[in-house]
């Protein structure tokens, strides 16, 4: 209840209730939590996809399996690769539209300087009913080199994640690591030397007495997969377009 005389500049219960409701829309799965398959779950949901983009090298020793279908991206020349030097948070230009059947780009989100910009033009880019595959790191520690090949800007937690990508459909979380064992993997030694060694062994033993809720929103980060709604249309894109250069 308002106090007499307060001051109410926006409807805010309006406000936190449409916040809540996004944060809900998105769908947590647990079956990474300890054993991390997303690069082979996204060969397996993008079989028939016809075009597909690797922003930033994301599929790595995968790739093989759809390179003949993939066109790669990154801001950095390396020679060879990639096929596309650009800047993912910079507007795409316009054959670049609905080119897309997949997009993926894993641990990149926290190396942009604009996030929303790069998940519109992912959005842009991609087919009505195309996939959007991210992994987004939310406790996770600083990881660009001293000489800034690339910068380490920010993290995700799940509700920000879940209002990033409040125009697509489909929106599902996968944490990987749960409470304990996110904390241990700050620790360089951990991934090197346990979880390679023994796979989720230790850390399924770490997490195991954490709720899953616990698990969910204190997770090292978030494997994602999203899709666009089967109705977006160019009429869409050049309506973003213009708001993004206002």
């Amino acid at each position: 209840m308002t106090r007499p005389g307060k001051k109410a500049i926006h409807d805010v219960a309006r406000l936190s209730d449409e916040m809540r409701a996004i944060t809900r829309r998105a769908a947590i799965d647990l079956r990474f939590l300890h054993d991390d398959k997303s690069r082979d779950f996204i060969v397996e949901q993008v079989q028939e996809a016809a075009r597909i983009l690797d922003v930033g090298a994301s599929m790595r020793d995968h790739l093989g399996a759809i390179s003949e279908r993939t066109e790669t991206m990154d801001i950095n020349d390396f020679g060879d690769y990639p096929d596309i030097l650009g800047d993912v948070c910079s507007p795409f230009p316009s054959d670049m539209e609905h080119r897309y059947d997949a997009i993926i780009a894993l641990a990149i989100l926290e190396h942009v300087y604009d996030p929303a910009a790069a998940v519109q033009n992912f959005r842009t880019s991609l087919k009505p009913g195309g996939q959007l595959f991210l992994y987004i790191p939310w406790m996770w520690r600083y990881h660009a080199p001293k000489e800034l090949l690339f910068q380490d800007y920010q993290r995700l937690s799940r509700d920000g994640i879940a209002y990033l990508l409040r125009d697509f459909e489909e929106v599902t979380l996968f944490p990987l690591r749960g409470k304990w064992a996110a904390r241990m993997n700050f620790f360089k030694f951990w991934k090197r030397n346990i979880e390679k060694r023994f796979g989720g062994v230790f850390n399924r033993m770490l997490d195991s007495r954490v709720t899953d809720w616990r698990n969910t929103v204190q997770a090292s980060g978030y494997f994602v997969s999203a899709r666009v709604s089967s109705d977006w249309t160019p009429a869409q894109n050049d309506a973003l377009n213009t708001m993004a250069r206002k």
